[in-house]
This record gives C-alpha cells, structure tokens and sequence, in this order.
C-alpha cells in the first residue's frame, strides 16, 4: 500500500529578517500628536525622522497606510530624473 505524500507550502522568510549590507537600518513609528491624530515616521538607526506622514483620525489608519508603503517599498521605482510634468513644488 502507497503511503500519501503531504504537501506543504514553502514560506518565504520575514522582510524584516533579510539584511542588506551596507544599508541603513530604519524604522516604521507610529504615534499620537497632542492634537490627538496619528501619524506614522520613518526614522534612521539614529533616531532622525526621514519621512513624516499626514495625520489619521484613527491608529488602524495610520498604521494601515504605514504597511502600504512599508509593502510597496521593495517594488518602487527610484526615478532621479523626474519628469517637468510631473515634479511638484513644495508648499
């Protein structure tokens, strides 16, 4: 008599977990403002603030559109070169 084989399926390893030498180490941070709306930051390894979200009424939202751009990260394209139609002056 056969014996079944089980199939299982392979899991990838966390992102978190996969090192690249030579990059920065950053953190995604989540916090409540004194106006008491939520924002989310990315910092350095030194604790310096790189990227600063808007504000969300919730934590859920705030920490739902940190993952999103934590997810999409990995697949970004990095244009130096930014087309004139589609650079935007800053405020």
């Amino acid at each position: 008599m056969a014996t079944a084989i089980k199939k299982t399926r392979a899991t990838l390893p966390d992102r978190a977990a996969r090192v690249v030498p030579g990059a920065a180490a950053l953190e995604f941070r989540v916090y409540r403002d004194n106006g008491g709306r939520y924002n989310w930051e990315i910092v350095d390894d030194g604790g310096e603030s790189l990227v600063h979200s808007s504000s969300f009424a919730s934590r859920d939202d705030a920490v739902r559109a940190a993952r999103h751009v934590y997810e999409g990260a990995c697949s970004a394209r990095f244009e130096l070169d930014v087309p004139k139609e589609r650079q935007t002056v800053a405020a």
